[in-house]
């Protein structure tokens, strides 16, 4: 029964969108004999309808642009709270970024001093810092990589409340006090 009013519902909005652009009510309702109607006229006896939608042409809407989409305040205060998140994170990564250049230097340097030694031991050592080297430039251009996304991120949160506030300052409309960024 369930997805037979989901049909109905579609079929109604088909109907609806397909049909001539004018105002009216397309109504649904089943009779006694539990046949389906969907017409643009109420059945003598109103218990029976099970739904009227109501539609109309906007004639405003097909000549003149869009509006721009109005924001609330909560919408704001949720960009501010990711743009902080997203700067606590292009911190930590710089932080992250500068440790692991550290670390290559001091493993690169541990690498020479056992390249000047002779002996298996010094052999042993050198490959095992290799190793360690590869780990860490993998890491480096991970943490690089990263930094460069949270930047892109930075980037688009600070154009998206640039357009809330142009937004909310435009004609017409008085602005908001706004809230500041963390």
């Amino acid at each position: 029964m369930k997805m037979a009013w989901v049909t109905i519902n579609v079929l109604c909005v088909v109907l609806v969108l397909a049909g001539p652009a004018v105002a009216g009510e397309v109504y649904t309702w089943t009779d006694a004999d539990g046949n389906i109607h969907i017409t643009d006229r109420p059945p003598k006896d109103s218990t029976q309808v099970d739904s009227v939608i109501r539609y109309s042409k906007p004639a405003e809407t097909a000549t003149t642009p869009d509006p721009a989409p109005q924001f609330d305040s909560t919408e704001m205060q949720q960009l501010n709270k990711q743009l902080k998140r997203l700067k606590e994170r292009k911190t930590q990564l710089e932080k992250t970024i500068v440790e692991n250049q550290a670390s290559i230097a001091a493993a690169e340097k541990d690498a020479a001093y056992y390249r000047k030694r002779s002996g298996s031991y010094a052999r042993r050592n050198e490959k095992s810092i290799e190793r360690q080297l590869v780990v860490l430039n993998n890491n480096l251009t991970t943490y690089q990589n990263d930094l460069r996304y949270v930047e892109e991120d930075i980037a688009e949160a600070e154009k998206r409340l640039e357009a809330i506030e142009l937004n909310r300052k435009r004609p017409g409309g008085e602005p908001e006090p706004s809230t500041p960024a963390n």
